[in-house]
């Protein structure tokens, strides 16, 4: 049993860790707002990201030392936390951390005037802010929060305003689900064995609102939407956190009677979702669409996996959840790169584009095997805990999950070869990529062949979170619990 002198030593780290991580952006934020780095804007988004990234890396690394040991400070409300960081959470922060850092060394000059990078500071700030509590009241505010600066760029975008009128539309709808079903559950908690019905359709609110903000079948229709009527990076800020998971993960996950009906349903349209994004990328005719297309298969399947009831399942969707955003980022960030010298993509005809640009093609290559469970990479290790799971568990959400891979597979290699291949004009300008962009995708795909090579320490600590969150008994659980009293949570704190 680790002593309790230690636990406390670690939590006392913990909270100033997060706090910095949650500050940098926001100082930032003030500073872009105040005109005073307007000749530096690139290099503001990149340090924020930067600090928020280390001091992220610390409570990984911090929790890691003791093991079982999650945060928990603040105030309590239906058994959440105001301040609440486990396994998962301390992932979610690093790798939130890592994405808006590629894409603040990626976005194009044009596209980093100060009110942008503002708004994109104060978004990022508030998604590690909800990755790091498990209160309700504080999800919800943060769920708007989050939602508003995602609107406001996509309306400043020229011609954006269609693609901003339907995700206000979806986002209102799904705030508004999100309050009552919360508000709803608190009342009546479900992960209590004596709840009533109150609670379930609380439940039933909460799986709505996830499935609105997650873009799960049949709400769906924002996602292309987003991709092609925003920029790239408000496109992937907005969808590759996937807090609407984070929610579910802290609301639904974890009953006292197992796994509630609505999370089993969620679990069903997430796959529907997943096999049917899957579909949909093969039949795009623009590059951004299949970006989209993809990016909504590949998330949903993290969703697939919070239904499981083996700590093997909950575990491979957490791997998903990361190995999938980031080879989305990178997918995203090098199609973005290559429309920016081009001009938009055409999937209907070969575009020749591998002698003007063969590193972005390469580039484009390596992202896309991330994507789909490449040997070597962290997809491939995640894709195998979640297949591994649902196959024992579930046989037909297992072959669904391997349906929605082929398809993503075969999507992929279609857009390589329509974008990169086919003749090209020897007059054609050469593209040389750019240093920030080289160092960008580099970085992203050392952590997506790193942790893939070497996995232990990230699924040792998802798996830990899985195990707390499920409240599948484990040897340490009692240093646990004197470091968190509250074991009542829904999920984070058992």
């Amino acid at each position: 049993m680790t002593p309790v002198p230690a636990l406390e030593a670690t939590q006392d780290w913990l909270l100033p860790g997060i706090a910095v991580a949650v500050a940098a952006p926001l100082a930032g934020a003030g500073i872009a707002a105040t005109g005073l780095a307007n000749r530096g804007l690139r290099l503001l988004a990149v340090a924020a990201a930067g600090i928020a990234l280390a001091a992220s890396l610390g409570v990984a690394a911090a929790l890691h030392t003791v093991p079982n040991a999650p945060l928990a400070w603040g105030p309590t409300l239906g058994g959440g936390r105001l301040v609440s960081v486990d396994g998962l959470g301390a992932a979610l922060l690093a790798y939130t951390a890592l994405v808006s850092l590629a894409i603040a060394l990626v976005a194009p000059r044009r596209m980093l005037e100060a009110a942008a990078v503002r708004r994109m500071l104060i978004g990022f700030a508030a998604t590690l802010a909800l990755f790091a509590t498990s209160h309700p009241g504080v999800l919800i505010v943060l769920w708007i929060v989050t939602a508003q600066p995602t609107w406001r760029s996509v309306r400043v975008t020229p011609g954006g305003r269609p693609a901003a009128r339907v995700y206000a539309i979806y986002m209102t709808a799904a705030v508004a689900c999100m309050a009552a079903g919360t508000c709803m559950l608190v009342a009546d908690p479900p992960w209590e064995r004596a709840s009533g019905p109150l609670g379930a359709a609380g439940g039933w609110l909460v799986a709505v609102a996830v499935m609105i903000r997650k873009g799960i079948f049949p709400f769906h229709s924002w996602y292309p939407a987003l991709f092609s009527g925003a920029a790239m990076s408000t496109a992937l800020r907005a969808t590759q956190p996937q807090i609407a998971a984070y929610t579910a993960v802290r609301l639904l996950v974890g009953h006292a009677d197992g796994v509630p009906w609505e999370l089993e349903v969620l679990s069903l349209l997430a796959l529907v979702t997943a096999v049917y994004g899957g579909a949909l990328a093969l039949a795009q005719r623009d590059l951004r669409g299949f970006v989209g297309a993809l990016a909504m298969s590949q998330s949903a399947l993290v969703l697939a996996g919070l239904a499981g009831r083996l700590p093997m399942e909950l575990t491979g969707a957490f791997c998903v959840w990361i190995s999938s955003g980031l080879a989305i980022t990178g997918i995203g960030l090098v199609s973005w790169s290559l429309e920016s010298r081009a001009g938009p993509i055409s999937l209907e005809t070969l575009q020749g584009r591998f002698w003007d640009a063969p590193a972005l093609a390469a580039f484009f290559l390596l992202f896309g095997m991330a994507a789909i469970g490449f040997p070597g990479t962290l997809s491939f290790v995640a894709d195998d805990l979640i297949v591994s799971g649902s196959l024992e568990e579930h046989v037909a959400a297992g072959l669904l999950v391997i349906a929605s891979t082929v398809l993503c597979g075969i999507a992929v290699m279609r857009c390589w070869f329509h974008v990169f291949g086919g003749p090209t004009s020897t007059d054609n300008h050469r593209h040389e990529i750019l240093l920030r962009e080289r160092v960008s995708f580099i970085i992203l795909l050392a952590v997506l062949f790193g942790l893939g090579l070497w996995p232990g320490p990230l699924v040792r600590g998802l798996g830990q979170a899985a195990e707390q969150i499920l409240r599948v008994p484990a040897a340490a659980h009692s240093s646990a619990q004197v470091s968190s009293p509250d074991s009542s949570s829904p999920a984070s704190l058992p």
